[in-house]
């Protein structure tokens, strides 16, 4: 009797310390993303009007809707002896055949659990079928990649497959006339708004013309190679909303100032014909076999996951191993969701273009990377998708042991959130990076901007902690708030020592509120119990 009593009274006093701890604990605002009078965050623009957009629209549906778990079996399939390829790939294409519901979804094709040797590549290439595993460990089901056929071939492919710029549909086009359209805006005025309509997929396109080169110091890099016009067009892919008289309104906010006098920017309608959508990869894992024990070997399968030509699709609880350059990869993409993915222990050498677990490429859009989780990169989670990548979301993702940053890579990208991100391991060099590359590579030059570090944590079990650098773009703004590590160490890198960006209240004992801004953001916009 005793003991149950004492054991009730130390939890009652475990809660109650708890709770006062809570309550207690001293919290803090940033000065330029705080809470308002409403309850919702309030965004401070500076002098040059740069502030934080709002990130919550990343992600499958915009993250208007969570990830969903469709019940409809079309077929459950067991492992067969030898290549499981063409196996699977005929079930995918048998279920082009099944009849959408009301929500375009034509249902799952279901893998028992077991080892499928996969000596091609799975193309899931049907939209509204979900490739669903029984679980990501090893005693779920297992993608055996063997072989080198083709050589360094795509385990799995999702989507149209082809990463190919934007296509525009028809001439039609119109110029924006809004004099300066301030980044995280979400409307604007255009020349004529005949022949667009509320729904349509379209391109705004900023110009990389010469006066915009010149006003981003030739993109950063050596004299003797600045960016050329013409190169380094920003495109954002958006849908309109709604159309009143010349003003267009989109449904996710412009990720960087459109200025007229610099560029001039314009619109057009954007071929969405050849992109799939609704498409679910879930509970799998994919283990690429390699040479025993030689972390340089490159004769392998190169790639888990690539999802291409693809809009409204996820990838979840799956694991990818022994890759040579991704385990995860989109180009051409619009409102994915990779959620508690993993990447392990790439099998390349340690050099360009390769070991990067989670890779953002060219022409994509409102994708959100969310609890997953990259070991021995290079790169852990890297857009390299330039100019053409915007509105990307890292949240509450892990990084151990990465050799070099996570990091926007080359050639603007926009719209970088990098949100209660964790680097932990034995590197305590540079593993964060908002800045700008130098010449670098192809002239990388800047490689983020309107980007931002949040709450990101890059402490080490002993010090020196984790470095990250921010630095401010000509014309733009990059941002680093709360958090813990060690911000621009001087020579940490051995590109250009740029202006330090908007840093704020770095290895605090106290909480940032809010703890997660995209999380935040996300409730805002939608209400709290929305997800």
């Amino acid at each position: 009797m005793n003991i149950k009593i004492t054991k009730r009274f130390l939890l009652i006093m475990q809660i109650i310390l708890f709770t006062k701890f809570a309550f207690c604990q001293s919290t803090w605002q940033s000065a330029i993303v705080h809470f308002g009078n409403n309850g919702k965050l309030t965004y401070v623009s500076d002098a040059n009007q740069n502030r934080i957009i709002d990130f919550s629209y990343a992600g499958y549906k915009n993250s208007n809707e969570t990830v969903p778990f469709i019940n409809n079996i079309i077929t459950t399939l067991s492992p067969v002896s030898g290549d499981n390829t063409d196996f699977i790939n005929i079930a995918i294409q048998a279920a082009s055949a099944v009849t959408p519901d009301a929500n375009g979804f034509r249902g799952v094709i279901k893998l028992s659990a077991g080892i499928y040797e996969i000596k091609g590549t799975i193309i899931l290439n049907v939209s509204g079928v979900v490739l669903r595993g029984s679980g990501s460990d090893t005693n779920g089901t297992v993608f055996l990649a063997t072989g080198d056929e083709p050589h360094k071939r795509t385990v799995v492919v999702a989507g149209g497959g082809t990463n190919a710029r934007w296509k525009k549909l028809g001439p039609l086009q119109t110029n924006i006339t809004t004099s300066f359209v301030q980044v995280g805006s979400m409307s604007f005025n255009v020349d004529n708004t005949s022949g667009f309509t509320v729904g349509d997929a379209i391109i705004i396109n900023h110009p990389s013309t010469q006066a915009w080169i010149t006003a981003v110091d030739n993109g950063g890099v050596a004299s003797a190679a600045p960016w050329s016009a013409g190169t380094i067009d920003i495109e954002m892919f958006k849908k309109i909303t709604a159309i009143n008289g010349n003003t267009i309104t989109i449904e996710s906010p412009i990720t960087n100032h459109l200025n007229l006098s610099l560029s001039p920017s314009f619109i057009y309608k954007v071929d969405t014909s050849t992109m799939k959508s609704l498409i679910g990869i879930e509970n799998l894992r994919i283990d690429i076999q390699n040479r025993t024990n030689e972390l340089i070997d490159e004769d392998h399968a190169w790639q888990g996951i690539e999802m291409y030509d693809i809009a409204d699709s996820w990838a979840k609880n799956i694991i990818a191993m022994h890759f040579g350059q991704s385990g995860f990869k989109c180009g051409t993409a619009v409102c994915l969701t990779f959620d508690s993915c993993q990447a392990l222990v790439p099998v390349a050498q340690l050099s360009g273009s390769q070991r990067d677990n989670f890779q953002i490429y060219k022409w994509s859009s409102n994708i959100l990377i969310t609890k997953c989780y990259a070991s021995k990169a290079r790169h852990a989670f890297e857009v390299s998708g330039t100019s053409s990548a915007t509105d990307i979301v890292f949240h509450r993702c892990t990084s151990v042991d990465a050799t070099n940053p996570s990091e926007g890579h080359f050639h603007w990208p926009t719209a970088i959130l990098y949100d209660c991100f964790r680097d932990y391991g034995n590197q305590a060099k540079v593993v964060l990076g908002l800045y700008n590359r130098g010449s670098y590579g192809t002239n990388h030059g800047w490689a983020a901007a309107h980007s931002v570090a949040w709450n990101c944590d890059l402490r080490r079990a002993s010090p020196p902690d984790g470095i990250a650098i921010c630095q401010q773009p000509p014309t733009a703004q990059n941002y680093i708030i709360g958090g813990y590590g060690q911000v621009n160490v001087d020579n940490a890198i051995p590109f250009p020592q740029y202006t330090l960006g908007y840093v704020e209240g770095l290895n605090k004992i106290a909480l940032l509120l809010p703890e997660s801004i995209f999380e935040q953001q996300l409730c805002d916009r939608l209400g709290c119990s929305a997800h």
